[in-house]
């Protein structure tokens, strides 16, 4: 069962996921104690570098009672953080500032809902119709109303079950479960699954504490789930069945969205720790017997830097798009990096915006470098 993915910094070149954490430490203990020469600039590029480092930062917010608590305990995030209640009561709105947040509705978004969500930039919001197994009468209903919903407020909605996805990472379909299960669906009017009521009346047979187990533990959804799977295919092993009751509460959407979403936010980072580093440069004073600014241009100039430069480019919103079609960031051979490189460049003499040119331009950099490399053309 997949979990969105936490790394620190922008996603890792060809050669080892931390390498630009290596380089970066290299380049601290150079200026710190090295040929730099310069413990002041060494710190600030430590100071910088520290920030980069720092996870992206995850808030669940959303009015009481949506089931903030319960979406957080499904998501299992490292860094994600869950609010007070929005629109309380008495109570002022929770400071929503972190660099993914996650909202989520119970039902239609009510007016304090969407005051609250106007403010939110929508790159990096997803908003969560949780409960989504009480809108209408079948999954098709809730992703109708998760995409009527994402075209009012602007925002990526997806429908989840929060509570099953809980359920699934906690819990293991028991030899008592299995047998309920499979005599239930094998002999049982499928009428019966249409209430918690009905589903525990005694007038559906004497098993009824193991019917109420059954429904404590896996809720009226995951039950009538569960039933439907065991209908198509009666031998279902208990990991199977649990792998489909996973599936069906939506929460792998979210986890993957999320994970593109962190991706984006670590690669952006990157770029700002990039800008950062470049006017520390800039700044840098030649000290004697010291070469701290040649050594942090060098660095800025380098393979490690570029690739960094890559991922911003590609993940800034105003050109992402003319990357969808990339199957991955690196080149599959010299020509494809000279392709890339030579479509980024028109994007570059483009009438786009600054923005878009600048991370235009580092994209069309680093392919450039990289062709070199492919070709042996730098050599």
């Amino acid at each position: 069962m997949s979990t969105a993915t936490e790394t620190n910094g922008p996603a890792a070149r060809p050669g080892g996921p931390a390498r630009e954490l290596d380089q970066l430490d290299h380049l601290i203990a150079m200026l710190r104690s090295g040929a730099g020469n310069d413990p002041q600039l060494s710190n600030q590029v430590g100071v910088v570098s520290a920030r980069w480092r720092r996870p992206p930062r995850i808030q669940v917010t959303g009015r009481a009672h949506a089931g903030r608590s319960t979406v957080l305990h499904a998501l299992a995030l490292m860094s994600a953080v869950e609010t007070g209640p929005v629109d309380e009561p008495g109570a002022s709105d929770p400071v929503l500032d972190a660099d993914i947040i996650v909202y989520v509705l119970s039902g239609a978004p009510l007016p304090a809902d969407r005051r609250i969500l106007a403010t939110l930039p929508p790159e990096h919001t997803v908003v969560v119709l949780n409960k989504a197994d009480a809108v209408g009468s079948r999954w098709g209903d809730a992703v109708a109303a998760a995409e009527q919903y994402s075209r009012e407020l602007g925002i990526l909605t997806l429908p989840v079950v929060a509570s099953l996805a809980v359920r699934t990472r906690a819990g293991a379909l028991n030899d008592a479960d299995m047998a309920t299960l499979q005599r239930l669906a094998g002999a049982t009017d499928p009428a019966l699954t249409l209430s918690p009521d009905l589903f525990v009346s005694p007038s559906a047979g004497p098993d009824v504490a193991e019917r109420e187990q059954l429904l404590h533990r896996w809720d009226l959804y995951g039950v009538s789930s569960a039933l439907i799977a065991l209908r198509q295919d009666p031998e279902l092993t208990p990991h199977a069945l649990l792998q489909i009751l996973h599936a069906v509460s939506g929460i792998d959407a979210l986890h993957q969205t999320l994970h593109r979403r962190y991706e984006q936010v670590s690669a952006l980072r990157g770029g700002v720790l990039l800008d950062e580093l470049a006017r520390l440069a800039a700044a840098a004073v030649p000290g004697e017997g010291g070469h701290a600014r040649d050594i942090l241009e060098d660095y800025l100039f380098g393979d490690d830097a570029l690739w960094m430069g890559l991922c911003a480019g590609l993940a800034c919103p105003d050109v992402a798009h003319l990357a969808a079609g990339y199957r991955s960031p690196s080149p599959a051979d010299a020509d494809d990096a000279l392709a890339r490189a030579a479509r980024w460049r028109a994007v570059v003499s483009s009438d786009m915006s600054p923005a878009a040119r600048r991370a235009a331009l580092r994209v069309h950099n680093c392919y450039i470098r990289l062709w070199e490399r492919m070709s042996s053309a730098g050599l």
